[in-house]
């Protein structure tokens, strides 16, 4: 039985005069399905990186700023409070649309998705940590700052989960054995 599995639109011939029921019919849907699923795949690699690029470059661009351009690492406390103003960084926008719906005005679909965004990341945070890159490690922090910003490079960056400041304060406010603890031994939690 001859192999007719060709997996690209270019190595099939005749398909213009195929039969609608034909062998070759079936073997140009395969291989328009494969098509369709490959860029598919190729376009959410593009948006996972182009993302991942965008956290990465803020974290760079304000490890650049001048009163942190001398520190060469950062501690875990002081990696949390750079993630805590990672995700405020769109708290006035979010306040600008608050009141907009207040207004009894209605929000458009970009607007939407722009407060869903918004709110996945930050329950995504405090749930799981986001990944940062490594401030700890002072190679990690020198490769960043001299980063170009290319999203083929990312690979060489590092990257370590990390959750906000208020994130493990709630989690350990939260867990009843810890509360029973606490009030077994008269200390205070959280």
């Amino acid at each position: 039985m001859p192999n007719n599995k060709r997996k690209r639109m270019s190595k099939i011939k005749g398909k213009e005069k195929a039969h609608p029921y034909s062998r070759k019919a079936r073997q140009i849907s395969r291989a328009m399905n494969k098509e369709a699923l490959l860029s598919k795949a190729k376009i959410d690699r593009v948006n996972s990186a182009m993302s991942r690029g965008q956290k990465i470059v803020w974290f760079r661009d304000r490890i650049n700023e001048d009163d942190l351009k001398t520190q060469k690492t950062w501690t875990l406390m002081e990696m949390r409070s750079l993630l805590d103003e990672y995700l405020q960084r769109n708290d006035e926008d979010m306040d600008e649309l608050k009141t907009k719906r207040e207004e009894t005005r209605g929000l458009s679909p970009k607007e939407e998705l722009f407060v869903q965004v918004v709110e996945t990341e930050r329950k995504e945070a405090k749930l799981a940590g986001l990944d940062v890159p490594d401030l700890n490690n002072g190679l990690v922090v020198k490769t960043l700052r001299i980063w170009d910003g290319d999203v083929n490079s990312i690979t060489t960056i590092k990257l370590v989960k990390c959750k906000p400041t208020d994130a493990d304060n709630e989690a350990i406010s939260a867990d009843p054995k810890v509360q029973a603890i606490a009030q077994a031994t008269g200390m205070v939690v959280g």
